[in-house]
């Protein structure tokens, strides 16, 4: 559990540190190519994705159901040990640690440094826990993801062009957990009662406000939650 807890807290980091630049000469991204200040597109990102499994077993690819924009919700597994199937993912020993990335496409930090953590483990740059699978959406807002400005988040220092808040039918997914009203949410929900991940984050960003911390975490609050699942996230997690 330690060395889990470990690794959760070097990916905390490595997802809010979008500045680190670990190049390998055939798969550097276009965050790194721009120096930071350009985030890959959708079609981009999936092409990306695609090529880095072609090349690297530990890396597969599934599509888990369609969303409001007609593209399929994307999950990226990284396991150390090859090719995993979804039957063999359903049915594992391993901890599965999930991670949510563009529901709201102007964030894109969590976009790019996921990129980032996928291409270095796949290439042996860094090393996960053998007990573990590493689990990426790469982005959940997929539609917004399409719908690129650069005038939307005034506040914010970049990248040169984003994506929008709003999905294909201009729905919040931040809002649409609960309702599922969008077949992005329903896409989801199956996704995660499918994976039941023992930890689950999910990437967001400030729009350029002044927070006087790089990193800030929000946990369920324990005394609420309560049992011993309360007490696990307060005296351990």
């Amino acid at each position: 559990m330690k060395k889990q807890l470990l690794f959760f807290t070097f990916l905390l980091i490595y997802l809010t540190n979008s500045t680190i630049y670990s190049q390998n000469d055939n798969f550097v991204t276009v965050f790194e190519k721009s120096n930071g200040s350009k985030t890959a597109t959708y079609h981009q990102l999936i092409a990306y994705y695609k090529e880095l499994a072609t090349y690297f077993p530990a890396i597969s690819v599934f599509e888990m159901g369609l969303t409001d924009s007609g593209f399929p919700l994307h999950l990226l597994v990284y396991n150390n040990g090859g090719k995993i199937t979804l039957s063999e993912i359903k049915n594992t020993k391993k901890n599965i640690l999930l991670i949510n990335n563009g529901i709201h496409p102007g964030e894109s930090d969590g976009i790019d440094a996921s990129i980032l953590l996928l291409r270095d483990l796949a290439v042996g740059k860094i090393k996960s826990p053998n007990n573990t699978l590493l689990a990426v959406i790469p982005v959940y807002n997929i539609g917004g993801a399409l719908n690129r400005n650069s005038t939307t988040r005034t506040n914010q220092n970049g990248p040169l062009e984003y994506g929008f808040r709003g999905n294909a039918r201009n729905y919040d997914l931040n809002r649409d957990f609960i309702k599922c009203d969008t077949k992005n949410a329903q896409a989801f929900s199956k996704l995660f009662h499918f994976l039941n991940p023992q930890v689950f984050v999910d990437t967001h960003v400030s729009n350029g406000a002044d927070y006087q911390y790089t990193l800030t975490h929000l946990f369920t609050q324990h005394n609420k939650l309560g049992g011993e699942a309360g007490n696990y996230l307060h005296t351990v997690l």
